[in-house]
């Protein structure tokens, strides 16, 4: 029985060697600082994420965590390490946190928390996994300025442009050609025109700064023009666009009214019909269904945008996340996240389903409202 015990012990021994050896092996070959501290904020262990992060070495083991915590707000820091303490109350433990933290020469940065707790022997201590944005933060600056300066500094020129072909189309000596390459540049100046004010409205929901002012709109014409423009496309893919009105097929001449932002929603469908014949195989049918549901909440308008393929499984979970793409030429990875803020600032919401066998649904709930109600 002693020889078992021993033997018991050995592996106990053994498995906790193993562990310890691979905790260590994660700590000090991931890019990310992982930090731990005890109750009296003083740190236990720094790993070479953290030096790198920081710029102090193996020398803050032993020292306050607060070093690290712009002097702004450590105080607010202590009384939330004390609240837990006395309360247990776990207002940030397990929740990921963008927070300002301090560098050794003094710079403050954007770093990514997640911070989880433990207890040994009524002791609490404390874990932290960090993470530096400063890069991502940097590059989504750049991309607001460069979206700013698309929205506002090429909108005059544009104006001028089709301004311009206008005056040519009120002269009396064009030749047909003529003519027609300034249709084209007015035709073209006009869609560059209404793309920079959709962006610019998107950015305002971004912002939380768009009002919505419903007013009614012909689903139909929207469709009947978008059929039109996406005719090119439709057969270079060689695949056809089908409408439904539940199980019938939809009579586009006639009208089928909704309230709402009308620029907004035919940007939207534009962009998911778009997607949908793109992602579909030669030969294939997309079928955009409109049905109308009474719901617990209200009535609602569905439209269900279908095509046989299936998207790419490395895509799936960022469908909706902005510059999520599978590399299709020229796509930006904006399509769907715009559409849904679209379909959400309507107080609608875009869902989808797909597979292999069944392809892909992208279903668009809109509320029934009356034009002039708010969403």
């Amino acid at each position: 029985m002693d020889h078992d015990k021993r033997e018991n012990k050995s592996d106990a021994a053994a498995v906790s060697r193993e562990s310890e050896a691979r905790y260590r092996f994660i700590t000090e070959t991931s890019i990310d600082g992982i930090v731990t501290t005890d109750s009296q904020d003083t740190v236990l262990t720094w790993n070479a994420g953290a030096e790198g992060i920081f710029g102090y070495g193996p020398e803050m083991i032993g020292q306050k965590v607060t070093r690290i915590i712009p002097e702004k707000y450590r105080a607010a820091h202590t009384a939330g390490v004390r609240r837990f303490i006395e309360t247990g109350e776990k207002h940030l433990i397990g929740r990921q946190l963008e927070l300002q933290a301090l560098r050794r020469d003094g710079t403050e940065f954007p770093i990514e928390l997640t911070l989880s707790d433990w207890r040994i022997d009524g002791q609490f201590f404390f874990g932290a996994i960090i993470r530096d944005v400063s890069e991502r933060k940097r590059v989504e600056r750049l991309r607001d300025q460069v979206q700013r300066m698309i929205r506002h500094d090429l909108r005059s020129p544009l104006i001028g442009l089709t301004g311009l072909a206008g005056v040519l189309l009120k002269g009396s000596n064009l030749t047909e050609t003529q003519i027609k390459a300034a249709n084209m540049i007015q035709e073209l100046g006009q869609r560059m025109l209404s793309f920079i004010d959709r962006s610019r409205d998107l950015f305002a929901i971004e912002e939380g700064r768009y009002s919505l002012h419903p007013r009614p709109v012909d689903l139909h014409a929207i469709f009947r023009r978008l059929r039109e423009q996406l005719a090119p496309l439709l057969r270079k893919q060689h695949v056809s666009l089908s409408f439904f009105s539940g199980r019938r097929p939809a009579d586009l001449e006639a009208g089928y009214g909704i309230a709402g932002d009308e620029n907004l929603l035919e940007a939207m469908l534009a962009n998911l019909i778009k997607n949908a014949v793109e992602a579909s195989p030669a030969e294939a049918e997309i079928r955009v269904t409109v049905s109308l549901r009474d719901l617990e909440a209200g009535r609602v308008h569905l439209i269900d945008i279908h095509n046989p393929g299936s998207i790419p499984e490395n895509v799936r979970d960022r469908f909706f996340e902005p510059y999520a793409t599978s590399g299709k030429p020229g796509g930006t990875g904006l399509g769907t996240y715009s559409a849904r803020l679209a379909a959400r600032v309507h107080g609608g919401e875009i869902t989808f389903t797909t597979s292999r066998e069944t392809g892909t649904h992208v279903m668009v709930s809109l509320p029934e409202m009356a034009a002039g109600d708010p969403a």
